[in-house]
């Protein structure tokens, strides 16, 4: 694995190199994997995690936590002002559980944050022609989403995605965490996800159960939002979208309804 960091290094000279920790074991077995190979060779490095606005408060301090702990270098990213997950909920409701709502969510909530910060917080001058690598935990077995990874290294633009685990599975993290260890995240352990993202996009029904019976601070904060998007004329509940809600709701059938309970009223 050192290698292929090594190798990345090598070919594309980065200028920063960042550790993306995102809460999740994969991303904690990468990050602590790396920071030990680059520290072992004296090489600089900064952890980044990216505050998506709407994640469980505990990963946040399991993040705080395992990176005072280690005295790593941190950066965190949040999303941009006017485009955080309450301003999209207020303007278009719960984004429904989708790949492209996925691709959306992901793109305001994290890429954009971190394109910043590898533009204007790395790079020598934002129209350098200079290289950010950044470490991640992607393994090619994680998940059926991520399957389509076939290189451990890919470039975009100023940006080198480096997989070193990418070759592991599930049982190698488990036991890299287990040999050097390592807290594992409670958020993981009793629902499942990391939890450092609750935006809704590819979540399970049974998510929502499990969030308000564990987390029931998080769950409070899904209801304020739903709140505000019942106001704003998208009353579909999280991790729906308006297609399935409609199916089952037809707007003529709820405005006729209303208009009965009136004329009953009256």
């Amino acid at each position: 694995m050192s290698q292929i960091i090594a190798d990345a290094m090598e070919k594309y000279k980065p200028v920063k190199i960042l550790l993306m920790f995102s809460g999740g074991h994969d991303s904690l077995c990468s990050t602590h994997y790396s920071a030990a190979f680059l520290q072992a060779i004296g090489q600089e490095f900064t952890v980044y995690h990216g505050n998506t606005g709407i994640g469980i408060r505990q990963t946040r301090e399991y993040v705080y936590s395992l990176v005072n702990s280690f005295r790593w270098s941190f950066q965190e990213g949040h999303p941009r002002l006017g485009e955080t997950y309450e301003d999209f909920v207020r303007k278009c409701g719960f984004p429904g559980p989708t790949r492209q709502m996925h691709q959306i969510m992901c793109t305001r909530l994290k890429e954009r944050a971190l394109r910043q910060y590898v533009t204007y917080g790395c790079k020598s001058t934002p129209h350098a022609r200079e290289n950010v690598l950044l470490i991640t935990g992607i393994r090619k077995t994680e998940s059926k989403i991520r399957m389509g990874y076939t290189q451990h290294t890919q470039k975009d633009g100023s940006r080198i995605w480096c997989n070193p685990i990418f070759h592991w599975s599930k049982r190698d993290c488990d036991v890299y965490m287990q040999q050097f260890g390592l807290p594992r995240n409670p958020v993981k352990d009793k629902i499942c996800i990391s939890g450092e993202c609750l935006c809704g996009a590819f979540a399970r029904k049974e998510e929502w159960a499990e969030i308000k019976a564990s987390y029931p601070e998080a769950a409070d904060e899904i209801e304020r939002l739903h709140q505000i998007a019942i106001a704003n004329g998208h009353p579909w509940p999280w991790a729906s979208g308006p297609a399935t809600y409609y199916k089952h709701n037809p707007p003529g059938q709820m405005k006729m309804f209303m208009c009965v309970g009136c004329e009953s009223k009256r």
